[in-house]
Formats: structure tokens, sequence, C-alpha cells
């Protein structure tokens, strides 16, 4: 059974003039939960097999953090996940073949309405109640759902739990 893990990068620094968007890097305790949201995926009994990466500064080092408890996880930047929506991240999923769990880093608001959108019935009701008031920095929204990815669509998958590695 697939299941898509969509989580938010980690706490960055704050916007400042002449340093575009993209480039902000991580703040200190974005660091700390990084690595710690990766390790509380793992204790989950959650080890991705790929992950798809935002080209930004701070999706970059959220992974690069994240990656020291998945080691065997391949990875790969996807260019169009800075500046997407929904409809684009659905695109770049549908596109994956075989891996049978993977993680998209990525930015909000983007990833919890792409979470709302694809949650359908069977969903738990508490995480999508944390969904719907959007993912906290260094948290990750779980997905699973029958069938493949090239299938994925609205409402066909079940939100099975939000994950955080904010508990530092």
């Amino acid at each position: 059974m697939p299941t898509l893990i969509l989580a938010r990068h980690a706490k960055a620094e704050a916007p400042a003039p002449g340093l575009h968007d993209i480039d902000r890097a991580l703040a200190l305790i974005g660091r700390k939960a990084s690595q710690r949201l990766g390790e509380a995926l793992v204790e989950a009994g959650l080890t991705p097999d790929a992950a798809l990466v935002s080209p930004a500064t701070r999706t970059q080092q959220t992974w690069k953090l994240m990656s020291g408890a998945i080691p065997s996880c391949e990875s790969r930047t996807v260019e169009s996940l800075y500046e997407t929506h929904v409809p684009g991240v659905i695109e770049v999923l549908r596109g994956l073949n075989s891996q049978s769990v993977v993680v998209v880093v990525g930015h909000e608001p983007t990833s919890s309405a792409t979470a709302a959108h694809l949650a359908g019935p069977g969903s738990d009701k508490a995480s999508l109640q944390r969904v719907a008031l959007g993912l906290s920095t260094a948290t990750a929204a779980v997905l699973e759902f029958d069938g493949a990815w090239s299938e994925l669509d609205s409402r066909g998958a079940r939100l099975t739990a939000v994950v955080s590695g904010r508990d530092v």
C-alpha cells in the first residue's frame, strides 16, 4: 500500500532585505526539529524509499537533517515543488512508479492543502483537524492509499497521522 508523507520544512530564518525567499536557511531550532522529524517518522514505522525535495535552501537543509535517520532513502530535488499548488504536487506524485513510501519536503500552504485534498473516507478525524489549521514547521501529514501513484486523486487516500519534530 503506497504511503505519502507531506512534510513542511522546519523553522527558517526570518526574511531579510536582499535575501531571496528561496535562499532562506534554517534557524537553529529548525535544524534540531528537522533531525527530530526524521527520527519521529522512523519511530512511527515510516521509512521512505524516496524523498522529493523543493529546491529552497530551507527544504534542502530540512531533508539533509531528516535523512540522518533514514540513510537508505534516495532523494531528488524537484524544481516545481518550490512554488506550486495542489495539482502541481499531485502531478509530480503521479509520475512515481514502484516506491512504497515517499516523503515530499515542501512548503505551506501547499503541503496541508494537498493533504486535505487527498484525505478521503477512513481518515483520522484528529489529523484532519490538525491539517485544516495548516502544518506547523517540521511537521508531516501521513496518507496511505490503495492503488498506483498514477491513480492518486482527490479524496483517494486516508490521512492516518500527523507527525511532528517540534518537541525539541
